[in-house]
């Protein structure tokens, strides 16, 4: 039997999809060009990194597109159509690319091991982001020196960049920009849970529903806008809008939504922290409006394409797309954006006024 390594089905391993020996199969699709994406790190950047796709497959029509990422964002990638292979950045994934080779390598993460690992890869054009042999990061390509000097110029980075995140990684990727959106699919059964819930506690129909993601990350906790604000935001939804709140976090945000839900009782709904990925995106697929921090519940919801307003203290508002459905709010206080993973008094977001988000909302609802 003559196999047939080089279609896009192929595995070596076990049968392919279509189950079927390689002489004269009819779904032999061989690729004109093997393409790997390393962007590992941070939830929300992996998904705002999919909007690079549509323009990598229309550069590269037919191209195989191996993704490798952190085991804990694979559910964010999986069942993507323009994504051949997902490869997750452990010891059993890194030995497999090491062992292939690609005809392009674009590298988005600046941090040590996935910039070593795109610097070891055998690839016949290398984008984005490697490592020197001083153990510093480098770039492959002078149109990634834009991105690798943001990391660096905090002059750039805060005051004088107007780019956003997807403008500079095509710039790096060397694609046309055409302001393309995330390529999520919501895994199917993801909103069983959610859908469960509403039906479990009765949530009223007709409702408008409004998402209020608490989270704010592990790395940066300084994006978290005050409980106080929330409540009152919440009690003005409930009163004024007649509309069904529910709080959405994860198991940081878990005693802080009990707070929360507390404080505002009538109209305001814990969906719990013990949701998984794809069931908190089923949650968020259940709202008409998300008010978030800049975190990966708002990522989400703009992959999802809900209406939503961002909160922005200590990171860049500029560097975020939400294409024409929502709002961005940032007081720009002498000290923000300042990237800071702790404060004193978080004055950028406590700037922010519950009023300010509540007259936000009621426009885009």
């Amino acid at each position: 039997m003559a196999l047939k390594p080089d279609c896009r089905f192929f595995r070596g391993d076990k049968p392919c999809p279509a189950n079927r020996r390689c002489d004269g199969c009819a779904n032999y699709e061989p690729f004109p060009a093997r393409i790997l994406i390393i962007k590992c790190r941070a939830q929300g950047d992996v998904l705002r990194t999919t909007a690079l796709l549509p323009a990598l497959k229309r550069g590269h029509p037919g191209s195989f597109v191996a993704w490798v990422v952190d085991a804990e964002s694979l559910p964010l990638l999986h069942g993507n159509p323009m994504i051949d292979r997902l490869y997750a950045f452990d010891l059993e994934g890194c030995l497999s690319l090491r062992a292939q080779r690609f005809d392009v390598l674009i590298s988005l993460d600046k941090e040590p091991g996935p910039a070593a690992l795109a610097a070891g890869v055998s690839a016949g054009r290398k984008l984005g982001f490697g490592i020197n042999a001083y153990g510093s990061l480098a770039i492959f390509n002078p149109a990634s020196d834009y991105a690798y000097r943001l990391g660096i110029d905090d002059d750039l980075k805060f005051r004088r960049n107007r780019k956003t995140y997807q403008e500079i990684i095509h710039e790096a990727a060397e694609l046309p920009y055409a302001r393309d959106e995330y390529v999520f699919v919501l895994p199917e059964g993801a909103a069983d849970k959610a859908a469960r819930f509403f039906s479990r506690r009765r949530v009223p129909s007709g409702k408008l529903s409004i998402g209020l993601n608490t989270g704010s990350g592990e790395k940066f906790p300084t994006k978290q806008w005050p409980l106080e604000s929330y409540a009152r935001l919440a009690s003005r939804l409930t009163k004024k809008l007649g509309a069904s709140v529910f709080l959405l976090g994860g198991a940081r945000e878990a005693e802080f939504n009990r707070a929360l839900a507390r404080r505002v009782r009538s109209g305001v709904y814990d969906t719990g922290a013990d949701n998984t990925l794809p069931e908190f995106a089923g949650f968020i697929s259940r709202m008409d409006a998300v008010v978030s921090s800049d975190t990966l519940g708002m990522h989400l919801a703009i992959a999802l394409k809900k209406r939503t307003v961002a909160l922005f203290g200590p990171t860049c508002p500029q560097e975020i797309d939400l294409y024409g459905r929502g709002v961005k709010l940032f007081a720009g206080t002498d000290c923000s954006p300042c990237y800071r993973a702790a404060c004193p008094d978080v004055r950028c977001l406590k700037a922010i006024t519950p009023e300010s988000v509540f007259q936000e909302l009621r426009k885009l609802v």
